[in-house]
């Protein structure tokens, strides 16, 4: 079994990859696109066992490519793995060995991540609930506006 700990960033991921005694075999960088995400996933088999932290949204293409090649992959809570494993010096290729460690000793504190159906299910509903957030606080900044600026305003049926 080999341990992969990749620092995921917009542009480029650095990952570690360490063998079961310990050391780092090998360390490499790569974009964080289609093809590098392809790459990576290419070198991979399922002696691996990979770890990256889950960074806004950019973690999911990456996740997504290696669950689909049954390679398998954990995602670390960023809160909790600072909290065991703190570093003065943070830099993409600290963080990367830092995962690896963890992932080697068993150490990683896990985000639940659903299965892909139940993921492409929650997107859609995810992206609407968003919407109409947004279209609620347009809403209410444009009636700020009239009660601050302009005539009263009806609202369902109501004078503001």
């Amino acid at each position: 079994m080999r341990y992969v700990g990749v620092d995921i960033g917009k542009w480029k991921c650095r990952a570690a990859v360490m063998d079961p005694e310990g050391p780092i075999v090998e360390e490499f960088t790569f974009p964080n696109d289609a093809e590098g995400i392809h790459d990576l996933a290419s070198k991979l088999t399922t002696e691996y066992r990979v770890v990256m932290e889950s960074t806004g949204s950019v973690w999911t293409t990456l996740y997504n490519n290696l669950d689909e090649r049954r390679i398998p992959v954990a995602l670390a809570n960023p809160f909790k793995t600072r909290a065991i494993a703190p570093a003065r010096i943070k830099t993409d290729k600290v963080d990367a060995r830092i995962l690896a460690h963890l992932l080697r000793g068993d150490l990683v504190a896990e985000c639940y991540v659903p299965p892909r159906e139940l993921r492409e299910i929650r997107a859609p509903v995810r992206h609407r609930a968003g919407l109409v957030r947004m279209r609620s606080t347009v809403k209410n900044r444009v009636l700020a506006l009239f009660d601050e600026h302009g005539p009263p305003v009806r609202v369902l049926g109501h004078v503001r």
